[in-house]
């Protein structure tokens, strides 16, 4: 009987199967997961997985919910899939919600002449791709899916540690460029106008661009922690796997250093930073946080652990962005107030949840300054409070206990921000500002995009600026990536790369100190 060998990040588990047996059963008989929202029926085309080895031909309906591209890199469905041999299969990740996807404008559809881009976002952990006018560069669509790299872990290091072996390390490519695929596919593009797709560009950190372009990580994962080549590439095309057509010429945008990559620069290109008004500051808020600060003249730049804090993961009560996902609360008269995705019961908490209840519950008191619960908050907020097994404090959230936040939890978040206000604080000492001076902060980045500025400020996670100086914009790095598809627009990201000075802040004498500063939480509040 053959045997089938399925991979789900660091997991393997090997079954034997029947020869011509549906391939989701066999993935059934592994225990592994894998989403099936049609009950395997293939009406849906969303039980994606990639081949490695042994399985049949695709019939029609594969052909109908793949595109060419994804089959290129072997995708297919389990439910249609049959098995012919010893077969080796890796299951990923695939459902996204995102305040990436957007539409602004039908001209691609009114104006049939006009050639068009596809910007490409490639983070940590969501993809994002923007259809773009080559005639002027207007963002038309925006559309994202999971990085289905997620599967080696949350976190850059992880698949870096993973990439050290040469299987996982193509393993992590090909899931590279399904999930660019799948990004793509989000936008609902017919052939029509897929075939009127010349450019691309593709931005990211620094590790998501060597794991893509197959390049070595060694170099990221000792000091002093520098790109292997960060240098761009004007012809991308052999990289990509055939999931674009030959005549669609694929460019990486140049890497700046260390960990600051092509999507801070593309950062740097749409906010301007060639030509500021004067001092301003801009992060982009993710698992990865890049920091971008000038005075009106220098370009400095630096990039910090956040942790996936940001993004809903590693914590107890965490949520990806998911229906029932908490996005914002609010505490009225003693009662917890949730704005979740889909108006639905919450079942956990995003990023921006966790940020927004961290603050609420520091306002009245269930939250100290030092980021500990406070086991004499006064009623009616005692009620909420809990203990577990191991005598550890948590706070409530849901009448079931079901969903709770922890002190491990509060910890995550002080850790990311303290991460963030840290590096802008060394970025702006060594240009000798103060928070005064800066005309302009922007948070950018999916969960920079949508977080709440009160909260941001209040809690520490910037420098005490006036709230009219500050501003949110979700795709930062998708529209700078959308400039550099012209010509002039590239030029401009080669010569920002070569201006921007990236500031090593683990050589910095002061960062630990500013660190550990910069993790208590606000002076408002109890």
């Amino acid at each position: 009987m053959p045997k089938l060998t399925v991979i789900y990040g660091e997991d393997t588990k090997v079954v034997e199967v029947e020869q011509d047996s549906l391939l989701g059963d066999g993935i059934a008989a592994t225990g592994m997961p894998l989403e099936q929202p049609c009950a395997g029926r293939g009406t849906c085309g969303k039980c994606k997985v990639l081949i490695e080895d042994g399985i049949a031909e695709p019939d029609e309906i594969e052909a109908k919910y793949l595109s060419d591209g994804e089959i290129a890199i072997g995708n297919r469905l389990a439910c249609r899939a049959t098995i012919h041999g010893d077969t080796k299969v890796v299951l990923s990740p695939i459902v996204v919600y995102s305040n990436k996807a957007f539409k602004a404008s039908s001209r691609f559809r009114r104006e049939t002449d006009v050639p068009l881009g596809l910007a490409i976002d490639f983070g940590t952990t969501t993809v994002a791709a923007f259809l773009t006018m080559l005639d002027d560069g207007e963002v038309c669509a925006g559309a994202a899916s999971l990085n289905q790299q997620t599967v080696f872990g949350a976190d850059v290091i992880s698949r870096m540690d993973n990439a050290t072996d040469s299987e996982n390390a193509e393993r992590i490519h090909r899931l590279a460029l399904a999930s660019i695929n799948q990004s793509v596919d989000a936008l609902k593009l017919s052939k029509r106008i897929r075939d009127r797709i010349e450019r691309v560009t593709i931005v990211g950190n620094v590790a998501m661009h060597h794991l893509m372009t197959k390049q070595s990580v060694e170099t990221l994962r000792v000091y002093p922690f520098q790109p292997v080549d960060a240098t761009s590439i004007h012809a991308g095309e052999t990289i990509m796997g055939g999931i674009f057509p030959d005549k669609v010429n694929v460019k990486f945008p140049p890497l700046v250093g260390g960990f600051v990559g092509s999507d801070a620069l593309a950062c740097l290109a749409y906010f301007g930073f060639d030509n500021p008004p004067g001092p301003i500051a801009a992060v982009d808020l993710g698992t990865n946080g890049e920091v971008m600060v000038t005075d009106g003249d220098r370009i400095l730049t630096a990039s910090t652990a956040a942790g996936p804090a940001f993004e809903g993961v590693q914590i107890s009560c965490g949520s990806r962005a998911i229906d029932g996902a908490v996005v914002a609360v609010q505490v009225r008269n003693g009662e917890f107030i949730y704005e979740t995705i889909g108006d639905e019961p919450p079942i956990g908490l995003t990023g921006s949840g966790l940020l927004s209840i961290v603050h609420e519950f520091r306002q009245v008191g269930l939250i100290l300054a030092n980021g500990r619960i406070n086991k004499n908050v006064a009623p009616p907020y005692d009620q909420y409070l809990g203990t577990d097994e191991d005598g550890i404090r948590y706070i409530r959230l849901t009448a079931d206990d079901e969903i709770r936040l922890t002190q491990w939890d509060i910890r995550e978040l002080q850790k990311a921000k303290g991460a963030i206000l840290a590096a802008i604080n060394i970025l702006m000492a060594e240009l000798e500002l103060k928070p005064a001076d800066l005309k302009r902060i922007i948070l950018t980045g999916s969960f920079g995009g949508q977080v709440d500025i009160d909260a941001v400020i209040a809690i520490g996670m910037i420098p005490p600026v006036d709230r009219s100086v500050v501003e949110t914009l979700a795709n930062g790095a998708g529209f700078g990536a959308a400039m550099f598809l012209s010509d002039e627009g590239f030029a401009l990201g080669e010569k920002l790369a070569a201006d921007a000075e990236q500031i090593d802040l683990d050589a910095n004498m002061d960062f630990q100190n500013q660190y550990i500063t910069a993790l208590e939480l606000n002076k408002l509040g109890v």
